[in-house]
């Protein structure tokens, strides 16, 4: 069997690197981990733009690490010079299918591991003699409280990440509480704060990038963590489910945004919204029992020594 180990991915000064979740669910189960060596700041640009050949491979040794198309050689860096690389990959972009394509046959890759299963599916289509297996975006669910009641809420509407304005349009929002971390109103500067507002928003908007931007996902549709976080803060969300989310939890937790009239949609769910506890009240259970990261990686473990991979 071969020894896989798992390397803390890179996290920024003062921020939260999403890419943390699996590591930490890994290291808590009793996972084997190995130490990054990420370069100098000084030296980022280096380790993103340029790509060296392979120097060695450690013999029994392999690296579980966490990465994205578009920073993928720093996100392996250096351990990609020097030892069989098992990378788990979020957000495979039809844009980006060629280049990664590049990355695993240079890297002798012979296990991926996909957050979307619509981007595994395509990639398996190319490199159909590579072990593709899919693990579902998750969270640390203790991270996330239930809340107020929704009654008890001072916030109408909270919108975090993604930008909405392509569907949203010129809605106008001025009538109601609002709050976001891109635009149309106030600004979070911390983690914290972003929690708590979550614990105490009414209503928040989830919409895959399939929607937000077409452009770019060209139909791909993935099951991110804002999600989880929406439904373990007893929010009501008002978007899009991913069929993911759908599939995973036995139901549509989402209810289905207007998009010809978002506001008016928005202010009549706000004019009832103590109708709406129970919907959000069962989210929250579903999302404490199907969306942790420590039941995904536990899964994805057993698998992997299945598989031939030692992975405590």
């Amino acid at each position: 069997m071969t020894n896989l180990k798992s390397v803390p991915p890179y996290r920024h000064p003062g921020s939260i690197n999403f890419k943390s979740g699996p590591y930490e669910a890994w290291k808590a189960l009793g996972g084997g981990t190995a130490r990054p060596f990420f370069p100098p700041r000084l030296l980022h640009a280096l380790a993103y733009r340029c790509e060296w050949p392979e120097l060695w491979r450690t013999r029994g040794e392999a690296r579980l690490m966490f990465v994205e198309p578009v920073s993928v050689r720093f996100d392996t860096f250096p351990y990609y010079l020097t030892h069989e690389v098992v990378p788990f990959i979020w957000d495979c972009w039809p844009s980006h299918y060629d280049r990664m394509e590049r990355w695993l046959r240079r890297h002798r890759v012979r296990c991926a591991i996909f957050t979307s299963r619509q981007e595994m599916e395509a990639m398996q289509l190319r490199l159909p003699e590579m072990l593709m297996l899919h693990c579902l975006e998750a969270v640390d669910t203790a991270r996330y409280s239930a809340g107020k009641p929704l009654a008890a809420r001072s916030i109408d509407l909270l919108e975090f990440g993604r930008s909405n304005a392509k569907v949203l349009g010129r809605a106008d929002m001025t009538a109601i509480r609002h709050v976001s971390t891109s635009q149309h109103g106030r600004y979070f500067f911390s983690n914290e704060a972003l929690f708590q507002a979550m614990g105490n928003a009414r209503i928040t908007l989830c919409l895959p990038r399939s929607v937000t931007h077409p452009e770019l996902a060209e139909g791909v549709e993935t099951l991110t963590q804002r999600y989880w976080e929406a439904m373990l803060s007893g929010m009501l969300i008002v978007g899009h489910a991913p069929q993911e989310l759908v599939d995973i939890v036995g139901y549509n937790p989402v209810i289905e945004l207007d998009a010809q009239a978002p506001a008016r949609q928005i202010a009549q769910l706000l004019a009832h919204i103590a109708d709406y506890q129970p919907m959000v009240d069962r989210n929250r259970e579903v999302a404490l029992a199907k969306g942790d990261w420590q039941q995904r990686i536990s899964e994805l473990m057993h698998r992997l020594e299945a598989l031939g991979w030692h992975c405590y």
